[in-house]
């Protein structure tokens, strides 16, 4: 059953081979095809060839005497292993798990099955499915009837996704405190230069005043504002304490920045102060205070929508820096005798709103499902001009073939590249061939000036009837790293362009103002601060329009499954894992209909898996705004190996304290190769060598901000997102870890006052005699005297004295004790 050329090279064994298969072919028997091999070839070194030859005789079934092959003495042990591969991984997708009730996907299994044959118009499983003959009068009954039942059946599909993908935000009413709010302190205020007097600070001031704490006043100038020169003023009051915590009013100045008119110069200085606190040790919790940049209630006017944009910045940073991150609070338009006691409420320690917005009441924001009017919807068509920003980019496209198709007479794309975009040429072609006169221009919609004329150019017998602005640039940029250049590149596409839009166009007759929103306004997205700012502004933007009777809808989007932002792979990849699926393009489509059918003015439109999606904005901080959703959404069950580990490990930290340097080590490092393989979705740990850097094992950027995600809370430390580069495998990670965990604690206060407190617990005086008790108490009169500077002298006179009246005995037991010389000084 097997033939082994001993050879250099094979020169028998494909002519065995040829013999045995002419052989077998003329004479079929039942036995296997034997192995056919030689132990040599010169395509492969002789080592690497004869240890291959040997594993196919040893998985053949052949005994091979390994013994001679190691060259250690004595020979190492060795255990039999199975012949047959024994390590499966399955990648087929399981199907869906029948639930107890033997229900399918909510249905029960005949009723699953119906319902697709209907759908598919499949007459043979139909009639199967029934139990009827094909030919019977009730399936002649039926047929005429399919071609409805199955439009209905996928209509009723798609609109069951469509309603399980909208949310929309929504303001909770706090409850009054019984009792009056009591702060303490000295508070650190932060208000633009100019501004002292501005009626909401001055309810700030009474907020602290009135509830216990004081106060001091720090004026910006926002223009000038930089992190390095804001760190000494932040990180100590005058009188050189620190302070309880920090209330920045700086997004009052809505003025252009000077050298970056894109950037309001309030959202410019609130960088630069959340920059300047992230280089410092921790010194108290952040708040910042807006005004009339929220739409709380129904009948808010919302008169100040750039303020918005520090709303959306915050979100990010409660993200990535969420032990210095208070919260957002923002105040009424019209400041009145109740509006301080409810700052100080929100202020208080201990009160776990984040997001608040003071009006009648106070009011914490929330995310909910929005449902479905039941209001009869009124169907939107395009009439006119319709205006698309982002035209010819991914996004704009699929907008610009959904109003052709809708009828739309006339398309306008705007973009920068205009017809030099590449596909323009191809999309015009599509677009006219669907009916719709189309131009396409090229245009910065953020010169105000340009957009005016290219507005003006529009002719007046076709006048502009609606307006979709889905122009935007990606970001990739920490909080930390920021610079007013990179926040301009990022606001001026999006956000200045929406306001001369707005500007623009608010005397015409629209009957639609679309703005393409992003699901990192609503919740935050790490490494989006210029881009969750800009989008918050949209969302503003549309409830301020809404407000003054004019047309308005903006769509908060999670990504894309083809277009936009989302299309590269591995960003679609990185979401996925967070609990985001791309949502698939033609339904996008249907939602952006359905929205303006419905009137909605804000409505975000995503696809969240609720089992995973919390664990992102939950692992630092609690996050309020999810907490209704991830209670009622989130399946149990859920298989979440390898994290199951980590999740279940307890305190990280309180199993460090307990371990040798080496057991510290290896803990880190198991947590690490935890961590990357749940990223990189690998079964086990193994397959995270500790010696193989991360990026051969598959890490890019988006994977290692994840990663360092996951350490920083697993950690409570704040890595920087280039961990993984920086200390490029996971056993210089742990020891990089350890020495930040370990090692940086032994000489910390908290340490050794914890180690007294082991020594104190563990010792009882009367378990020693007298003498012991002597000698202990000298030793520790001397650390006294080493450890105190005001009684140095006296101490050690009380240690001296306490040598004077010991006997000799005591004394060289102490010199044991202290120096370990009593065997020399017996000896001599």
């Amino acid at each position: 059953s097997t033939y082994l050329e001993l050879s250099p090279d094979p020169i028998l064994t494909t002519a065995t081979h040829h013999t045995l298969h002419h052989h077998t072919t003329k004479n079929p028997t039942n036995h296997p095809t034997p192995l056919i091999t030689s132990t040599l070839t010169h395509k492969q070194p002789d080592t690497h060839a004869l240890t291959h030859t040997l594993a196919r005789l040893h998985t053949a079934g052949i005994d091979v005497d390994w013994t001679s092959w190691y060259p250690a003495t004595p020979t190492p042990h060795t255990i039999d292993l199975p012949t047959y591969a024994f390590q499966h991984h399955h990648y087929w997708l399981a199907p869906p798990v029948p639930r107890a009730d033997g229900r399918l996907n909510g249905h029960h299994p005949a009723e699953a099955r119906l319902w697709d044959a209907i759908e598919e118009l499949d007459v043979d499983s139909l009639t199967s499915t029934l139990q009827l003959d094909k030919d019977s009068p009730g399936i002649d009954a039926l047929l005429p009837a399919l071609p409805v039942l199955s439009a209905w059946r996928r209509q009723h599909r798609e609109r069951s996704t469509i309603d399980s993908w909208r949310y929309r935000a929504t303001w909770k009413q706090l409850p009054d405190s019984a009792t009056a709010p009591t702060l303490s302190g000295t508070w650190l205020l932060l208000v633009p230069a100019g501004l002292e007097e501005h009626p909401a600070v001055d309810a700030t001031v009474r907020a602290l005043d009135t509830h216990g704490a004081a106060h001091e006043v720090l004026s910006l100038d926002g223009a000038d504002a930089r992190r390095d020169a804001l760190a000494p003023l932040l990180s100590h009051l005058p009188d050189g304490s620190t302070p309880e915590g920090i209330l920045s009013l700086l997004a009052l100045d809505q003025t252009p920045h000077p050298d970056h008119p894109a950037v309001p110069t309030g959202l410019a200085a609130t960088v630069a102060v959340v920059q300047a606190l992230g280089q410092t040790p921790l010194i108290a919790p952040l708040w910042c205070v807006t005004q009339g940049a929220v739409a709380a209630t129904a009948t808010d006017p919302l008169p100040h929508p750039h303020q918005a944009q520090l709303w959306g910045m915050g979100r990010v940073a409660a993200l990535e820096h969420p032990h210095l991150w208070g919260g957002l609070i923002d105040l009424p338009a019209d400041v009145d005798a109740r509006t301080p006691a409810r700052i100080a409420a929100v202020l208080t320690p201990g009160q776990p709103e984040d997001q608040v917005a003071i009006r009648a009441t106070a009011l914490a924001r929330r995310l909910e499902r929005a449902a479905s009017p039941d209001t009869t919807p009124t169907a939107w068509r395009p009439t006119g001009t319709t205006l698309i920003t982002g035209g010819t980019g991914g996004l704009g496209a699929h907008v610009a073939r959904w109003l052709a198709r809708q009828g739309a007479p006339r398309l306008h794309l705007v973009s920068r590249s205009g017809p030099d975009a590449p596909g323009a040429t191809q999309l015009s072609e599509e677009l006219t061939a669907l009916g719709a006169t189309i131009t396409v221009t090229a245009c910065d919609v953020s010169d105000r000036a340009a957009l005016q004329q290219l507005l003006g150019t529009i002719p007046a017998e076709h006048p502009l009837t609606a307006v979709v602005h889905a122009a935007g640039l990606p970001e990739n940029t920490p909080l930390a790293e920021l610079d007013l250049p990179g926040i301009e590149a990022v606001l001026r596409p999006k956000a200045l362009a929406a306001a001369h839009l707005h500007e623009l166009t608010e005397d015409l007759d629209l009957d639609a103002f679309v703005l393409f929103s992003s699901g990192a306004a609503a919740w935050g997205g790490s490494r989006q601060p210029s881009y969750a700012a800009a989008n918050a502004y949209l969302d503003a933007l549309a409830e301020h329009r809404r407000a003054r009777g004019l047309p308005a809808t903006s769509l908060a989007w999670a990504p894309w499954s083809d277009a936009g932002m989302a299309a590269d792979e591995a960003v679609v990849d990185y979401y996925h894992r967070r609990g985001m699926r791309p949502l698939d393009t033609d339904l996008a489509i249907a939602s952006l209909q359905h929205s303006l059918d419905h009137g909605d003015t804000t409505i975000t439109i995503a696809d969240i898996d609720w089992a995973r999606f919390p664990a992102g904005f939950t692992a630092q901080r609690p996050s309020p705004l999810l907490s209704d959703l991830a209670a009622t959404d989130a399946s149990p069950g859920i298989d979440a190996a390898p994290d199951a580990d980590a999740a279940s490990s307890g305190s990280l930290q309180r199993q460090l304290a307990t371990g040798t340097p080496a057991q510290q080590h290896q803990l880190l490092l198991h947590h690490l190769q935890t961590h990357a393989a749940a990223i990189l979705g690998h079964p086990t740990i193994d397959a995270i060598p500790p010696a193989q850097p991360f990026q051969e094992l598959g890490f890019d950027s988006l994977t290692a901000v994840e990663f360092g995600h996951r350490l920083s809370a697993a950690t409570g430390l704040d890595l920087p997102p280039t961990l993984v580069f920086d200390h490029p495998t996971p056993k210089e990670l742990a020891d990089y870890l350890r020495e930040r965990l370990v090692e940086g604690q032994l000489t910390s206060e908290g340490h050794l006052l914890s180690e007294l407190d082991r020594w104190d617990a563990a010792s009882e005086p009367s378990t020693v005699d007298e003498a012991a008790r002597r000698r202990i108490t000298g030793r520790l009169r001397l650390l006294l005297a080493k450890w105190s500077d005001t009684e140095r002298e006296t101490e050690r006179s009380a240690a001296h004295s306490e040598l004077e009246t010991a006997t000799a005995e005591d004394i060289f037991d102490l010199i044991s004790d202290e120096f370990g010389k009593s065997d020399e000084l017996g000896k001599s």
